[in-house]
Formats: structure tokens, sequence, C-alpha cells
């Protein structure tokens, strides 16, 4: 595989570009905006958390079926 040299380059002027290019914004961030991002995403957490618990037995039970039997039919 040949390596593109030029890749890196572009992607080094267009960073500079960037950054030289900024303006500043002058606004206002609610301080609290991380509280409610935290307030919405760890229930949603603590919910999939216990649905992996609670399904996880099943889901290994399904997966181990699918093994056994692609094994079961890759040895004949």
């Amino acid at each position: 595989m040949k390596h593109n040299r030029k890749f890196p380059t572009a992607v080094v002027i267009v960073c500079l570009g960037l950054v030289l290019t900024t303006v500043p914004a002058y606004g206002y961030a609610d301080p609290n905006t991380i509280g409610l991002l935290s307030q919405v995403l760890t229930p949603l957490l603590i919910m999939a958390g216990a649905c992996a618990t609670f399904l996880r037995r099943g889901v290994s039970n399904v997966f181990g079926r699918v093994f056994r039997r692609l094994r079961g039919r890759s040895d004949a």
C-alpha cells in the first residue's frame, strides 16, 4: 500500500486555517447545562445497564445455541 504524504499536510493546513480564522462568540453558556444533561443521561444509562443485566442470560443462551449449531455443521 502506497502512503500518500499530501494527506497529513492538507489536514494540518485545514486545521491551521480553522484556528486562525475563528471569531470569538462572546456568548453565554448556562453553567447548569451539564447538570441537565446529567439528569437526562444518568437514568438512561441505569436503564440500559438494568436491561443488559436482566437479558444477559437469555442473550447468551441464544448466541450459544447459534454457535453450537454453526460448530456442529462445520464439524460434519
